[in-house]
């Protein structure tokens, strides 16, 4: 899960045609829409997260069940040394 902060960032996959629409819904939700493309980067605090998703379980809720697939959490970078 990726944190900045009490921020939290992901990958929301949207259904097939349906990224404008499931940017809209998450914006007014109070999440921070960063890019839509094959996915929607989104940033909010954890407070958003936990009222629109539920962690540390994310369950897609009823209002947002047909335009959004999942959400995936990136780890932190694997930095190396060289």
């Amino acid at each position: 899960m990726a944190a900045e902060g009490d921020f939290l960032s992901a990958e929301v996959e949207a259904a097939p045609g349906r990224q404008s629409q499931a940017a809209t819904a998450l914006s007014r939700l109070g999440f921070k829409v960063l890019h839509i493309g094959t996915t929607i980067s989104v940033s909010a605090p954890r407070q958003v997260w936990e009222q629109a998703f539920g962690l540390p379980q994310t369950e897609v809720p009823g209002e947002l069940s047909e335009l959004v697939i999942g959400v995936h959490f990136q780890g932190p970078p694997d930095l190396h040394a060289l």
